[in-house]
């Protein structure tokens, strides 16, 4: 098999750059509200998709692509990035990118799990030891065990869940648009699915009044776009379009098990670059989660 049409390939290139993408968003998250950083970086992943649509001539408006497959791709879009987005940069900002990276080994449980309900997959004793082996390590590797007050402790606890629920929302908007995938350009589908999640982010940035003084600083050129720039081409352009390659071209376990290596790298950058402890709890948590995700994709 070529390269250019190995999914294995593509979802190992996507983990390495989402691992960089984590630790520049998490430096953007001190810089802009999640909801304004995700508009910021589908904004700029949108113009870079245009451009490369262009340049390769791909169509806008596919002919033999039917009604149902553009509300498919859209709802996907709105689902799995506008908001799931959204909900994992607040997860992020109050967990940290390490903590965050624990909770995302849920990722390849729910793209099975979603399906299983959305494909007709088979669905095994393996689910519910996953299940288990994951969850035990997202509490391990998310715990605080030196909290004082039980309010860090209801802190953690609402991040972690806003965490699940946006890879939930992540695997529910990329398994629901396979199907469409399977038949379809990848640039195509992922261009629309970018532009698909602008409309809820703008109403959004424009519902208050913080959110539209930190949009309109977003988009002024300054110092800040030394990360917001690169975050947004490594993670809203690049990680993105081999993410969906990744998915088309292997099977949907495999692809997300191997994307899941990201966690490992986004360890080690977070401890070099952000200054976050690399600790006992979070390499156990990280290993319990390989272990569920094997489990569930061999």
């Amino acid at each position: 098999m070529a390269w250019f049409e190995s999914g294995e390939f593509y979802s190992l290139s996507c983990a390495v750059l989402w691992a960089v993408a984590l630790v520049l968003f998490r430096k953007g998250n001190a810089i802009l509200p999640p909801v304004v950083l995700n508009l910021y970086k589908n904004v700029i992943g949108s113009a870079l998709l245009v451009l490369t649509m262009l340049a390769l001539g791909t169509s806008f408006s596919p002919s033999e692509r039917s009604l149902s497959d553009w509300l498919v791709v859209i709802a996907s879009g709105i689902i799995g990035i506008s908001i799931a987005d959204t909900l994992l940069f607040a997860a992020m900002d109050k967990l940290g990118a390490s903590r965050a990276a624990v909770v995302n080994t849920s990722y390849t449980p729910l793209v099975i799990l979603s399906a299983f309900f959305y494909l007709d997959e088979g669905l095994g004793w393996e689910m519910l030891l996953s299940t288990v082996l994951i969850g035990g390590g997202i509490i391990i590797g998310t715990w605080d065990a030196t909290a004082r007050s039980s309010a860090p402790t209801r802190a953690i606890i609402y991040a972690v869940m806003v965490g699940l629920a946006s890879n939930l929302l992540m695997a529910v908007g990329i398994v629901m648009v396979k199907p469409v995938l399977l038949v379809s350009d990848a640039l195509w589908l992922t261009s629309l699915r970018m532009f698909a999640a602008l409309p809820l982010l703008l109403v959004q940035c424009a519902s208050r009044s913080e959110y539209r003084k930190a949009t309109l600083y977003a988009f002024t050129p300054g110092k800040h776009w030394k990360i917001l720039l690169p975050s947004a081409l490594i993670g809203a352009y690049a990680a993105l379009i081999l993410w969906v390659l990744g998915f088309k071209y292997t099977l949907a376990g495999i692809s997300s098990v191997l994307t899941e290596t990201s966690t490992i790298l986004t360890m080690l950058l977070a401890a070099v670059f952000l200054g976050e402890r690399l600790t006992w709890r979070k390499t156990v948590a990280v290993s319990l989660g390989f272990v569920g995700i094997l489990i569930v994709v061999l």
